[in-house]
């Protein structure tokens, strides 16, 4: 067990706001954020200040069934009043708001009144290539400052943001532009990978070949990109650059989108799924500022994408706490800077670090001599998320990366809710691999096949039984597939697609997907179960389990492993020696 230091708990964000709504324990709250959502919303609601340009008549409607809630009826805003000017009204103007480093150690940094500016450039760029409100604009650039007034700009024109993975190949940019019919798009030459050009620029042109509705690519050329089409094809630096500073953010009313994030579906073909301006300010105040923790006087360091749902989500979490957003560009370890993640937080000065448990496997298989050199003190939590720990990696991280004292919290959820259904925090002792508890707001419970609820620690599916603000009101373009995929299995219960269990002292254990269950001669096991098996040997590093046809068992199990140093795989007769 992992127990939190008592200065980290008292000084917490949840422990203030248990003290400001009357209750005395996480549990005591989440049972009335399920009970009373009207309540807790509002209370999140007013915990970020989120700004309305028009106030809501009713706050929550439920009256066309759970699959169908609207929220704040009749109210207009943009998050970026939030983010930017109630920020700089505070007095954050000349505060740090982006702290960059590139993956040659250059280094930029942004005040709240820098990225502000920035902001309203690329507003005004837009506007004057004639996009407007309700208009898709794709983002396909690497973590670089510019990254930020990209996604910010074209939310406070009222626009629509489609982030792409700046690794994405032309085809899967072509899918998600034709989508999202995009009006124009935000880019890069190029971004170097451990040391390599990767050539942005040129893998859009290839795309846009295919995709009739751009009009308008702006790219901000670092490395003497040029354009293939000068009517259609713009330099930053021309365009943005001498655009005016000053644009007033236009209000969208409180049900229209703001992002369409894809992710993966089961037929091959992404999900645009939808958010808007006022959910996700709500799910950041209850996942990331309550129970991850942050505060105005952090430095928080994620490194991540903005094309994954991590990306958005770590840039306003930042921003509507108040912090500072450390942005990395390049990869978390290099081949002579294997813990390049842990040498940046520790250079410069994170206070909140995100990590992954792939990473965390990586960093074991190195020499950890260089360890030793780093500053980790200041971190105070260490958050992860994306897929399941193993006991071990789990162990690691918190003797090298949390030195015993940062607090190790887990989170898990989906890019539909933007944010978490199972969470931990700072209050709570943690077992490895677990989370202390559901999530505020979403009346997580565990069913069986049958919609019946299950034991304590009987495993079934992880449901969402009270919808909270943040879960996508439907996938783009597609109703019938969003009542088809989340809201088909149970009547009135949102389907996750997660194995879950929870233990008799609260301890919720992720087994894996529900979808991704290998079914081996009629015995139904799930990968990491598997994976977590084989790394728990100590000769293996990271694995990944997969499933193959077989004549004998209808299904055989095909491990792909990344042995430990000095594990010796042997090919001959003498391969059950391994």
């Amino acid at each position: 067990m992992f127990e939190p230091a008592p200065d980290i708990r008292a000084n917490s964000n949840l422990t203030r706001f248990l003290k400001h709504s009357g209750l005395g324990t996480y549990e005591e709250l989440t049972a009335r954020a399920n009970t009373d959502p009207d309540w807790f919303w509002s209370e999140m609601l007013d915990l970020v200040g989120v700004r309305f340009a028009k106030p809501y008549s009713q706050l929550r409607d439920i009256s066309d069934g759970p699959e169908h809630i609207r929220w704040a009826s009749g109210a207009a805003l943009n998050l970026t009043e939030t983010c930017l000017d109630a920020r700089i009204e505070q007095g954050l103007g000349d505060k740090l708001a982006v702290d960059w480093i590139g993956e040659d150690n250059s280094r930029r940094s942004w005040s709240y009144n820098d990225l502000a500016e920035e902001t309203n450039r690329v507003a005004n760029a837009l506007a004057a290539r004639g996009v407007g409100p309700g208009d898709a604009v794709g983002i396909y650039m690497p973590m670089i400052p510019e990254i930020t007034a990209a996604f910010l700009g074209i939310a406070r024109l009222g626009a629509i943001v489609v982030p792409l993975f700046s690794g994405f190949s032309a085809p899967a940019i072509v899918a998600r532009l034709n989508d999202s019919n995009a009006r124009a798009v935000l880019t890069a030459d190029a971004t170097p990978r451990r040391g390599k050009p990767i050539l942005m620029e040129k893998t859009l042109t290839d795309a846009l070949v295919d995709v009739s509705s751009v009009h308008t690519v702006i790219s901000l050329r670092r490395f003497g990109g040029t354009s293939a089409n000068p009517a259609r094809d713009l330099d930053w630096q021309e365009t943005v650059g001498n655009a005016d500073p000053v644009f007033a953010a236009q209000p969208v009313d409180a049900d229209k989108p703001l992002m369409i994030a894809y992710t993966s579906g089961t037929t091959g073909r992404p999900k645009g799924v939808v958010h808007n301006h006022l959910g996700l300010q709500g799910k950041i105040a209850a996942d990331i500022l309550l129970c991850l923790d942050m505060q105005r006087d952090d430095r928080h360091l994620w490194m991540t994408d903005m094309g994954w749902v991590m990306g958005p989500l770590t840039l306003l979490s930042s921003l509507l706490a108040g912090a500072t957003l450390i942005l990395a560009e390049g990869a978390p370890s290099m081949p002579d800077d294997p813990f390049r993640l842990l040498r940046i937080a520790s250079e410069l000065r994170a206070t909140h670090l995100g990590v992954a448990p792939t990473l965390v496997r990586q960093f074991m298989a190195q020499d950890p001599a260089p360890l030793a050199s780093y500053d980790l003190s200041r971190l105070r939590v260490v958050a992860s998320t994306g897929e399941a720990w193993t006991d071990d990696a789990w162990l690691w991280q918190v003797k090298n990366i949390c030195n015993n004292r940062a607090v190790p919290l887990n989170i898990a959820g989906g890019t539909e809710l933007f944010g978490a259904i199972l969470t931990s925090t700072v209050l709570h002792s943690h077992k490895p691999s677990g989370f202390s508890g559901q999530a505020l707001g979403v009346g997580a419970k565990v069913l069986r096949p049958d919609g019946s609820e299950a034991d304590i620690g009987e495993v079934g599916e992880l449901v969402v039984t009270v919808p909270p603000m943040g879960l996508t009101p439907t996938i783009w373009q597609d109703p019938e597939r969003y009542l088809e995929t989340y809201w088909s299995r149970y009547k009135g219960v949102w389907y996750h697609g997660d194995w879950v269990r929870q233990d008799a002292d609260g301890t919720w254990f992720i087994l894996g997907r529900s979808d991704d269950t290998l079914n081996i001669a009629g015995k139904r096991i799930g990968p990491p179960e598997i994976e977590g098996a084989i790394t728990a040997t100590e000769l293996v590093v990271d694995a990944a389990a997969i499933a193959a046809p077989d004549d004998l068992k209808g299904v055989a199990v095909v491990c792909v492993c990344v042995l430990a140093p000095g594990c010796l795989l042997y090919t001959s007769d003498a391969a059950d020696e391994l």
